[in-house]
């Protein structure tokens, strides 16, 4: 009897703090990026023309990103991964449905496809879009490098090219971080379809 004592005594204090840090564990929080606002949509400059279709490639973004964890960068060579803040879903297919979303309502176009493009038309241009460089710094701000190549007629010739966009932190929250991350898209996607509007001219042989 005062062996079963001794064990209730050291036992149920170890469970009560098991218990009580199993209730302490910090739940997931997840976030998505969002595209523009429909009243962004611009009308065609080229009325003669229908808006343009774009079929977008699969997008690249670094090995470091493509991970559920939010990765923010500390100071210059550090990344920190938020174990409980993350994407929710594959970053590099929510980068391609904002893209997508972005450019059908800046090109008016209803006629903008992710590959693999579910419908057999022809688009008029491929759009390549590779993330060099997404620094997310929380409390401060976030940079975005793209690369983007577009593909236009029959020998499909492509034009590349190449910006930084960068937004700036309204708090130190992973949600404002979100945020900042799909206003750097949004800038992104401007100056895309600004390039879509002018046609590029295919590559020389």
């Amino acid at each position: 009897m005062k062996n079963l004592l001794c064990f209730s005594r050291l036992f149920l204090p170890a469970v009560a703090i098991l218990l009580a840090g199993c209730a302490s564990v910090q739940p997931a929080r997840f976030y998505t990026l969002t595209p523009l606002e429909q009243q962004e949509a611009k009308p065609n400059p080229r009325d003669e023309a229908p808006p343009p279709s774009v079929l977008i490639a699969p997008v690249e973004i670094p090995d470091y990103l493509d991970r559920p964890q939010i990765v923010t960068r500390d100071g210059k060579n550090e990344l920190n991964l938020a174990e409980f803040d993350r994407w929710a879903g594959s970053l590099r297919e929510n980068i391609a449905a904002v893209m997508a979303e972005n450019l059908s309502i800046l090109l008016s176009s209803d006629r903008i496809f992710v590959y693999p493009q579910v419908r057999g038309e022809k688009p008029d241009y491929l759009m390549a879009l590779r993330i060099l460089r997404l620094d997310c710094i929380p409390g401060d701000s976030v940079l975005l490098k793209a690369q983007w190549t577009i593909f236009a007629g029959q020998d499909r010739g492509g034009v590349t090219h190449m910006a930084a966009f960068t937004e700036r932190l309204a708090d130190g929250s992973y949600e404002a971080l979100a945020a900042a991350v799909s206003s750097t898209l949004a800038q992104a996607s401007r100056e895309i379809a600004r390039t879509l509007w002018t046609p590029p001219t295919a590559a020389p042989r």
